[in-house]
């Protein structure tokens, strides 16, 4: 069986409507399985014209098709983020995400997922009159090409960059995914997260414009990496041996090894140290748990290494960025 989820007509109108005063609309459709096994849904979050969230959030045990309507002719910055699942509509893996300016030309379309699939994709969309604003006198600091594409008058211009979701990025993802906060606030929540998500991701493409996202690994490689990483995260403060790691996936050690450097552009337990860190950097600003807590949530048995390896890491002692963080 094939489900199919279809966008309204009102779904795009808030992204360019003519309003000066920011406020912000919802749009949003759930998957309806007849038989109950698949569920989620397609959101757009629109924060103000130009500027707008899109969630696709399934988990699919049919085939999905997303039928997208004609949207506004404009052109955009979208950054895509693949959080959970492999997006094959757009050759995005788990973890990875783009960068892409293109014209949108009001051409309906349709997106489709597989079944057996768990698939979370956040994506930013800008319309380039809100890019303008927001990078004011600062777009002569970016890439050449990335600023021609803007430049050009090309119907359809195409500058797409693909890139590891870092750290930093996944914990920006992971606040404006878990939002606390309801009306207004929430809205100027987001756009500062936003800002905050734009920022890292250009600086990625400053320092990377031409990452290769070309694998050696097969498909079922790939999948036993993300459940590699996977693994150490839900395991964060008792991880496998990297033997261990690799049998529980089915694949060598170095295969594992090499798949972590090519994914994710770091090695196995460099990847898990990354990850400790900014675990411990969220829960320490949520001032629920002291440095001794903290140090053992992420896996540490002495608090004197877990505060070594904080300073190193952030330059300040944990102590010392809460209170940093606190005034």
């Amino acid at each position: 069986m094939v489900l199919i989820l279809q966008e309204s007509a009102d779904c795009y109108q808030p992204l360019t409507e003519n309003n000066n005063t920011p406020q912000s609309t919802i749009w949003q459709a759930h998957i309806h399985d007849p038989q109950g096994f698949s569920h989620g849904y397609r959101q757009w979050f629109h924060l103000r014209p130009g500027i707008s969230l899109l969630t696709d959030n399934y988990q699919l045990n049919d085939d999905l098709i997303v039928e997208k309507i004609s949207s506004p002719n404009c052109l955009w910055l979208e950054l895509s983020f693949s959080i959970f699942g492999n997006n094959n509509n757009e050759d995005v893996y788990s973890g990875q995400n783009f960068l892409y300016v293109y014209r949108e030309l009001g051409k309906a379309g349709y997106t489709k997922w597989q079944a057996q699939e768990r698939i979370l994709k956040f994506d930013i969309h800008i319309e380039y009159s809100q890019i303008q604003k927001l990078l004011a006198h600062q777009m002569d600091v970016l890439p050449l090409s990335f600023r021609q594409m803007f430049e050009k008058n090309d119907d359809e211009p195409n500058y797409r960059n693909f890139g590891i979701t870092t750290h930093e990025m996944q914990t920006v993802l992971r606040q404006i995914l878990n939002c606390p906060y309801q009306g207004l606030t929430k809205q100027l929540y987001l756009e500062g997260k936003i800002l905050e998500l734009l920022a890292l991701r250009l600086e990625y493409l400053q320092e990377n414009p031409n990452f290769n996202r070309n694998t050696t690994l097969k498909s079922h490689q790939l999948d036993s990496i993300y459940h590699a990483r996977d693994i150490l995260i839900n395991n964060i403060n008792n991880p496998p041996s990297l033997i261990n790691l690799a049998r529980q996936v089915g694949l060598n050690d170095c295969t594992l090894k090499k798949g972590f450097q090519e994914v994710f552009g770091t090695t196995v337990f460099g990847y898990l140290h990354e990850y400790r860190m900014e675990q411990a950097k969220e829960l320490l600003l949520e001032k629920k748990m002291n440095v001794t807590q903290v140090a053992q949530i992420v896996g540490y048995e002495a608090r004197t290494s877990f505060i070594r390896a904080f300073r190193k890491k952030f330059g300040v002692s944990p102590t010392a960025y809460v209170q940093k963080n606190s005034a």
